[in-house]
């Protein structure tokens, strides 16, 4: 999988709907096992609110498996994983992008991230995962995260 870059607008319309910006679509359709199918279109998606950030994340479902797949290792009748695996699983939902990239977001993860019909909505490249953002929390976010990059100096590790 490559990587979702930049930052994009859309808009949510009446439906719930959004359309998934076309450079992530066409990240989408390389990762797609589908065919030939318009960019996004039958490349199963993973949404499910941020546990940290008032937002929506999506991951493709094989990167989502991955996230999860650590849950193996804990006793599945411990509270470790009861709680882990209620906050990866119980508000996560599969989304499908239709013929034109459009994904519906449910009520609970919109209400989550603070957003609403008509309005501009941000989204957010993340590396291997994006974010859907209502746009002032958005830029708030960034600005947020370049400042305190900025005051703890923070590299890569490994880098120079």
């Amino acid at each position: 999988m490559g990587q979702f870059l930049g930052t994009h607008t859309g808009k949510l319309d009446t439906k719930n709907r959004v359309s998934i910006p076309a450079l992530y679509r066409t990240q989408l359709r390389a990762e797609s096992t589908a065919g030939p199918l318009p960019p996004a279109a039958g490349t199963p998606l993973v949404a499910r609110p941020s546990h940290i950030d008032r937002c929506i994340e999506v991951w493709s479902e094989t990167d989502f498996q991955a996230l999860a797949a650590p849950l193996s290792k804990l006793d599945e009748f411990s509270q470790e994983y009861d709680d882990l695996s209620i906050s990866i699983y119980a508000d996560a939902t599969p989304l499908e992008a239709d013929r034109e990239g459009r994904v519906v977001l449910p009520a609970n993860l919109t209400e989550h991230a603070g957003l609403s019909v008509h309005s501009t909505i941000v989204f957010m490249g993340r590396g291997k995962i994006f974010q859907i953002w209502e746009t002032g929390q958005a830029e708030q976010r960034k600005r947020d995260a370049a400042q305190r990059s900025r005051d703890r100096r923070l590299t890569l590790p490994g880098a120079a």
